[in-house]
């Protein structure tokens, strides 16, 4: 399995068999989520949140070029992956990762030098296909990112309802 996803209230996982695995958390319940039949049993494939929709990276390798498929479903009800673009790093024969995915539709990625030893985070941007370098450089392989969203809960009261 691969690291996990939440979306609405529910947690998915990709499985290697041709499903997604899903908690609900608020029936306490297993599910699983069928998956295009060109999926089933495709290496590199995992689940990811786009936008506020689950999603799916389809990553493989073209010729000598890393390509990324990236597939949502607007609607956690039945309804079918949509594939809304494809992230291509042209000119560079490095391994790239997808990090994440910024509000504005943006690619985080994460790019191997050349001697695949350090790595650096960039931004793809879909519309033109370009790579912008955010300034950050690290080991290789150990950048992640995760979203989140800011609340005015009170975390020692439960059940508490905040009134403006």
């Amino acid at each position: 399995m691969t690291r996990p996803v939440f979306v609405d209230g529910i947690i998915y996982w990709s499985t290697r068999d041709s499903f997604i695995l899903s908690f609900d958390l608020k029936s306490d319940k297993f599910g699983e989520v069928s998956i295009p039949e060109r999926f089933v049993r495709t290496y590199g494939l995992r689940v990811t949140k786009v936008n506020g929709s689950l999603g799916l990276l389809e990553c493989n390798k073209e010729g000598e070029i890393w390509v990324c498929g990236v597939w949502i479903r607007k609607d956690h009800v039945n309804n079918p992956f949509t594939k809304i673009y494809t992230v291509k790093v042209e000119g560079k024969s490095v391994f790239f990762k997808v990090l994440g995915f910024r509000n504005n539709g943006e690619v985080i990625i994460e790019m191997e030098d050349d001697d695949f030893e350090k790595s650096q985070i960039e931004v793809y941007e879909p519309s033109s296909g370009r790579i912008n370098s955010v300034g950050i450089s690290g080991e290789r392989l150990t950048f992640c990112a995760w979203s989140y969203m800011e609340t005015l809960l009170l975390l020692d009261q439960s059940n508490s309802i905040i009134h403006g």
